[in-house]
C-alpha cells in the first residue's frame, strides 16, 4: 500500500483546512459548494469548544443526541460552509452570506441543505489528496 493513501501530504492538509469548492452534489444540479472538510482544524477546534460548553451545562454529563447533532449544525455554519455558486430563488441567483447560510443550516427546514453542505464536506475530508491533486494542475 502506498503510504501516500495513509498519510496526508501537506497539500491535502491545506485543501481541508483552507476549503475548496465541490460540485456534483446529489439532488442538486449546478450548486457548487465552497467548503472546508469536517476534519479542518477550524472545525475541530470550534466542535470542541462547543460541545465543552453544553459538558459544563450539562454538569459533565454526555451530550444528547440532539446536542451533538445541534452543534455539528452550528460547526457547519460557522466554520465549514464559505460559500456557495448556483443557489437561486425564483430564478434570481442567491448571494452567499453568513447570515443566510446560518439561518438556512440551522433551521429545520434546512436539513436538505444541510445534508448538502455536510456531503461536501465529508468529500473533501475523504478525497483531500485527488482535490490538492487537480489543484495543483490548474
Amino acid at each position: 500500500m502506498d503510504i501516500n493513501e495513509i498519510v496526508l501530504s501537506d497539500e491535502a492538509l491545506r485543501v481541508i483546512d483552507d476549503g475548496v469548492w465541490i460540485d456534483e452534489l446529489d439532488d442538486a444540479p449546478g450548486v457548487r459548494l465552497l467548503v472546508t472538510g469536517l476534519s479542518s482544524d477550524g472545525a475541530q477546534k470550534l466542535m470542541r469548544q462547543k460541545q465543552a460548553a453544553i459538558r459544563t451545562k450539562n454538569r459533565n454529563k454526555p451530550l444528547s443526541d440532539e446536542q451533538i447533532t445541534q452543534c455539528t449544525k452550528e460547526v457547519l455554519a460557522e466554520a465549514v460552509l464559505k460559500g456557495w455558486d448556483g443557489l437561486t430563488s425564483n430564478g434570481e441567483p442567491v448571494p452567499y452570506s453568513q447570515e443566510l447560510a446560518t439561518r438556512w443550516l440551522l433551521s429545520r427546514n434546512g436539513a436538505k441543505f444541510q445534508g448538502l453542505v455536510a456531503e461536501a464536506a465529508s468529500r473533501v475530508d475523504r478525497q483531500a489528496s485527488e482535490l490538492a491533486e487537480e489543484i495543483a494542475k490548474n
